[in-house]
């Protein structure tokens, strides 16, 4: 049975005796607790500049939605401290049908019953054992323990923890490469934790929210004092994240961010470090600065690919005035940077109020076969077909462009809402016909069409990373597929 407990922040001394109470008494009846502390929730009123990011922590909440929980208890009263009774409702009916207590009352809902007076750490206790009676009908009671006192050792343990894994950050912690090096140190650090990388940096904004991508990394496992194997980096669903975790009892699951992006998150085995408040916040400072070295490191490499490759486009086609310029020699659309150029005026003329944005990004999947086997004037021939596809299928109201060898994006600014789905379906079938059209190759082309409807604070940075993410997702289902 897996019960999530959901929390404002271990500062607070009630919440973090509550987790102490649960915690004993989910061990001893064997349920999987999982923690997220998720601070506070921030509303119009409390959002101020200083703290223009609180929002993040929020979205650790959102791991909730897929994953099999079959109960939550909430301690809505922090969580919703600053909140107006109509936002805290929404934030509990987010949940849906799931077995709910709440730790405070709040009418409408269910609360974890105890007497007046009864201190954090016993209602954190009765809340495992009530939820347990919510979920299957049957009384249950845990084995009390009592807590112990907070002691100098304890301090000093998680100081001496705290040094030795501020020494990792400045390495490149999670490449593969150095992985064997990289987790015998950090087992000097943590008894269990499960380090867990995006794809990609997730944009997380205050009235937009965020998408919890489908997939994640993991690319540290310790349990127990013992490094996992390299075999255990992987890709994994991320709905799967609590059902693949090796890390037994308690856990906490934190996510890592910086301002608006989100880069990965942690699972951490919960044990008495965490009552000193701070611990949590100082780890998930720690993993962020490894965790930005390497995607830093990762955008450095495909930046010295992506050169490469203009190079040897260079190399071959000898037009130097080309990509200084803003137009593309074969196709004659707009090169990479003509097309932002271009992008940039459409979007600051056109796109206003009750006006949408489609921004598309075309991927030729078989262009290096067709270069490699039919060489590279049939690959020219190939890209060309192409252009006059989109020419075609977007018109003459677009910008359309060759950003890449093998990638096209285009943006329109439209005045009818779903016109994305009227252009997947008309690339869907010139994608068809440009498949059957060729007996010696496939030209086949991957793509993404995503809408946005216009808000001011939207940029086209943002558009066009949610577009490349859906086109790795696609890319991702056509490997499957294979």
């Amino acid at each position: 049975m897996r019960v999530g407990l959901l929390i404002s922040e271990f500062k607070d001394n009630k919440a973090c005796n509550i987790c102490l109470g649960a915690d004993v008494a989910a061990r001893d009846l064997g349920v999987e607790l999982v923690i997220f502390p998720g601070k506070f929730i921030v509303t119009d009123k409390s959002y101020s500049e200083d703290r223009a990011y609180d929002y993040q922590y929020q979205a650790v909440y959102d791991y909730i939605y897929e994953a099999g929980f079959d109960g939550l208890i909430v301690d809505i009263e922090s969580i919703g401290k600053d909140a107006p009774i109509l936002k805290k409702e929404a934030f509990l009916k987010q949940f849906g049908k799931k077995p709910l207590l709440t730790v405070s009352d709040m009418e409408g809902f269910e609360k974890v019953t105890y007497e007046k007076g009864t201190d954090p750490y016993e209602i954190g206790f009765l809340s495992i054992e009530q939820i347990i009676n919510k979920i299957t009908g049957n009384d249950v009671k845990a084995k009390r323990q009592e807590i112990s006192e907070l002691s100098n050792e304890l301090f000093i343990n998680v100081i001496n923890k705290a040094a030795k894994f501020s020494e990792l950050s400045g390495q490149d912690n999670y490449a593969k490469d150095n992985y064997d090096a990289t987790v015998k140190k950090m087992v000097s650090c943590f008894d269990n934790i499960e380090i867990f990388l995006l794809e990609s940096p997730q944009i997380c904004t205050f009235k937009k929210g965020w998408k919890v991508p489908k997939h994640c990394k993991r690319v540290v496992a310790i349990h127990d004092k013992k490094a996992a194997k390299r075999e255990k980096i992987k890709d994994l669903e991320t709905s799967d994240i609590f059902d693949k975790s090796e890390i037994s009892g308690t856990k906490i699951i934190r996510n890592v961010f910086r301002r608006e992006e989100q880069y990965g998150f942690y699972i951490m085995g919960f044990d008495e470090s965490i009552r000193l408040g701070s611990y949590d916040d100082l780890i998930t400072g720690m993993i962020l600065g490894g965790i930005r070295i390497n995607f830093l490191r990762k955008y450095l490499s495909d930046t010295e690919k992506e050169l490469i490759q203009c190079q040897e486009e260079l190399a071959r086609d000898g037009s130097v005035l080309d990509h200084i310029g803003d137009k593309d020699y074969l196709t004659d659309l707009p090169n990479r940077r003509g097309f932002f150029a271009k992008a940039y005026d459409l979007l600051k003329s056109d796109f206003k109020e009750g006006k949408y944005a489609v921004v598309s990004y075309i991927d030729m999947d078989s262009l290096k076969n067709i270069n490699t086997i039919h060489g590279h004037d049939e690959g020219d021939n190939a890209v060309k077909r192409v252009a006059g596809i989109l020419n075609e299928v977007f018109g003459e109201n677009s910008v359309c462009g060759r950003i890449r060898g093998d990638e096209f994006a285009v943006i329109q600014v439209t005045d009818e809402e779903d016109k994305a789905e009227e252009l997947r379906i008309e690339m869907a079938r010139h994608n068809n016909k440009l498949l059957m059209e060729n007996t010696k190759y496939l030209n086949h082309l991957i793509y993404s069409i995503c809408e946005f409807s216009y808000e001011e604070s939207l940029s086209l940075r943002e558009m066009l990373k949610e577009t490349d993410d859906n086109l790795k997702n696609m890319r991702r289902m056509e490997t499957i597929g294979k």
